[in-house]
């Protein structure tokens, strides 16, 4: 049974990759599951194997998309250890940071979103224990709210494609974040 899954992993990889060019390249309103199933090279019925619906699809697109932003904030740990503000400064770096899946992800969560609200509920909830985090710890709290807030209005920007924003501003504007997340702690 394991050997069967792990044979299953890379066709639905496939079609989680596939999701996210889709959403990127034509927009969340016009997300199909024939255009997912066209651009990850399966079937119809392949997709719906393991997808057995467009809600499922944008499920398993908002989880991995929490996942991702996870997995960079984590990343950002590394370059930033010992720094007064770890946590902060990673979600600044971590989600404005370069990572190329990061901007696709951002408009697979808008698909997500513009498909039903409910989707939501994995952010929703990944947003709420930062948020308890956040309080919990040292920082000045409405200092570090509006920068987890500027962090969350920038990548929607860049998700939505309406941010005019050079990348000299946006460079900017990323290094006065992670100077007020430096203030948030003193």
């Amino acid at each position: 049974m394991v050997v069967e899954q792990a044979a299953l992993g890379p066709a639905r990889e496939r079609v989680l990759l596939a999701a996210e060019r889709v959403v990127a390249e034509i927009g969340a309103a016009r997300l199909t599951l024939d255009a997912v199933a066209q651009a990850a090279s399966v079937s119809k019925g392949g997709l719906l194997y393991h997808f057995p619906s467009k809600e499922s699809l944008l499920a398993a697109l908002a989880q991995r998309y929490v996942e991702s932003m996870q997995h960079c904030i984590e990343s950002a740990k590394g370059g930033l250890e010992g720094e007064r503000g770890l946590a902060l400064k990673a979600c600044v770096v971590g989600i404005l940071g370069d990572d190329p899946r990061s901007k696709a992800m951002g408009a697979a969560l808008l698909a997500a979103a513009a498909n039903d609200l409910t989707l939501l509920e994995v952010i929703r909830e990944r947003i709420a224990r930062y948020s308890a985090e956040v309080a919990e710890s040292k920082a000045h709290f409405a200092r570090a709210a509006v920068v987890a807030l500027a962090v969350d209005g920038l990548k929607m920007r860049e998700s939505l494609r309406i941010s005019s924003f050079t990348a000299q501003e946006r460079e900017d504007i990323v290094n006065e974040l992670l100077k007020i997340a430096d203030e948030a702690y003193r």
